[in-house]
């Protein structure tokens, strides 16, 4: 596979055809763990998003100081505040924490882990862990902010599992990069990015940036849409929150959930390439469509509002054209 950008009507294919005769949950389960007293909005963000896109169902797992917080924000979310910080944990240990989040896993079609963790040591190894039953039980998992910086001390916890995305930013992506020992000198961003997916064996790299890059090691994809000019912070989470669907979807469309009239499939390997490539470019169009809008005052939500309309603008005339067909 070279360098190229997939066809909108390949990406349609994870999409899931609505049906009256859908039931919740057909279109995916999903959850958001990160959230601390000092970041609510990064997990609220990722949630929204992937409910906003078209999953089902949205919890987030969060420590117990920013449960009523991000519940204040959407009725919509089913907030779990089961992480506990070094400060907060007198109530209920390590254990008690993984025998409450992994029994939640056992209902999700994808997980996204990092948004909003901060640096708690606690929540961290309560993070560590569920990355872990995660990866035990073959579910997706999109790896951003705080969480890559424990994929960076302990790079086993993901190497060599293929159902994984991370989402670094350039810095991010530097400490990664010196984590793995690749070297970044005098090399195009592309070809570093394939290095340390190569080193990782498994998981897709979505290295954001003007052109988001995205490899599995061995091909490459360039989002090269068009955002917006305002970088405020919780965009990141609105990619990692649309990467969530996107792989939830993937996961149903494994199973046969619809079948699809397209010619080109999508091998089941390359999903989450796919998928990373499809929330880099509805991620970067919601930007730009804020951007029209709110110019400098543009903000996070302001982008999270124009995700659905992003969707629409680039999938409706698909999703007619190319339309699967119910089981």
């Amino acid at each position: 596979m070279s360098n190229f950008q997939p066809r909108l009507q390949t990406l349609a294919q994870l999409i899931p055809p609505l049906s009256p005769d859908m039931h919740k949950g057909d279109c995916g389960r999903v959850a958001a763990i990160g959230g601390c007293e000092e970041y609510t909005g990064a997990p609220y963000f990722v949630a929204s998003t992937a409910l906003r896109l078209g999953t089902d169902i949205a919890y987030v797992i969060c420590e117990k100081d920013a449960g009523a917080v991000i519940k204040g924000y959407s009725p919509d979310l089913i907030v779990n505040p089961y992480l506990r910080s070094v400060d907060n944990h007198s109530d209920r240990s390590l254990e008690d924490i993984q025998r409450k989040i992994e029994p939640l896993l056992d209902k999700l079609h994808a997980v996204s882990v990092g948004s909003g963790l901060g640096n708690d040591g606690n929540i961290r190894e309560s993070v560590r862990r569920a990355i872990q039953a995660a990866r035990d039980r073959r579910l997706p998992i999109v790896i951003d902010a705080d969480a890559l910086a424990i994929v960076g001390e302990s790079p086993d916890i993901i190497s060599g599992y293929h159902n994984a995305v991370l989402t670094p930013n350039p810095p991010e992506f530097a400490r990664l990069c010196k984590a793995l020992g690749v070297a970044t000198d005098d090399k195009p961003v592309d070809q570093v990015a394939q290095l340390a997916a190569q080193k990782l064996g498994g998981p897709t790299l979505l290295v954001k940036g003007r052109k988001d890059i995205i490899t599995d090691g061995h091909g490459v994809f360039i989002c090269d849409e068009t955002s917006g000019l305002r970088r405020c912070g919780g965009q990141g989470d609105i990619l990692s929150g649309a990467t969530l669907a996107f792989l939830a979807w993937g996961e149903k469309y494994k199973q046969g959930a619809w079948k699809s009239t397209a010619q080109e499939k999508i091998e089941h390997k390359l999903i989450p390439m796919h998928a990373a490539y499809a929330a880099c470019m509805l991620t970067k169009h919601a930007s730009y469509l804020a951007y029209e809008e709110c110019g400098r005052a543009t903000m996070s939500t302001s982008v999270l509002e124009q995700v659905d309309i992003a969707f629409d603008n680039k999938f409706e005339e698909i999703l007619e054209a190319v339309k699967p067909a119910s089981k």
